[in-house]
């Protein structure tokens, strides 16, 4: 299965950005934290981020998974988090500044519902396994971005990777 262009995007900037570092210092114990993600909107997508890779990590990976009560409401919870990525990066975009989580937050806003369209098209354990893991990875990478201190500023165009409206 291919991944999309923009997760292999966001994990090269993660390693831009320090995420060895980031690693390291986790391990550590002594967790550096960007100063945007001590903001009240950006703290809240990292928490809602979290809690959703906790509950995607959880679920049985098989497809009766969809049939399940609470799926919607996770398929829901994904969507307002990809909203809210977008949200931030549009306020990121107003401010002018944060060029690189700026262009990553339109990446992951996009990502967020291919994923949960892979869930949902999952037909075996193995596909929904997956699946399941992708999104997790990808909500780890949600939290990753926002909290780690930047340590380069690559440049990213985000007019270029998305569009005029980026």
């Amino acid at each position: 299965m291919k991944r999309p262009l923009i997760t292999a995007c966001v994990v090269s900037l993660l390693l831009a950005w320090g995420a060895p570092v980031f690693a390291a210092e986790a391990a550590a114990g002594s967790l550096a934290k960007s100063a945007i993600s001590q903001e009240p909107f950006f703290a809240g997508l990292v928490t809602e981020a979290g809690r959703l890779k906790v509950e995607t990590e959880g679920f049985t990976p098989t497809p009766s998974l969809l049939a399940h009560p609470d799926f919607q409401t996770y398929a829901q919870a994904i969507k307002a988090l990809s909203a809210g990525d977008l949200q931030g990066h549009m306020t990121l975009k107003a401010r002018g500044t944060d060029r690189d989580l700026k262009c990553i937050l339109t990446g992951l806003s996009r990502d967020l519902p291919i994923k949960l369209t892979a869930i949902e098209a999952a037909k075996s354990d193995a596909d929904m396994k997956t699946a399941l893991t992708n999104m997790a990875n990808l909500l780890s990478d949600n939290i990753d971005v926002i909290v780690t201190p930047a340590t380069a500023d690559s440049g990213l165009d985000c007019t270029v990777e998305f569009g005029p409206d980026a």
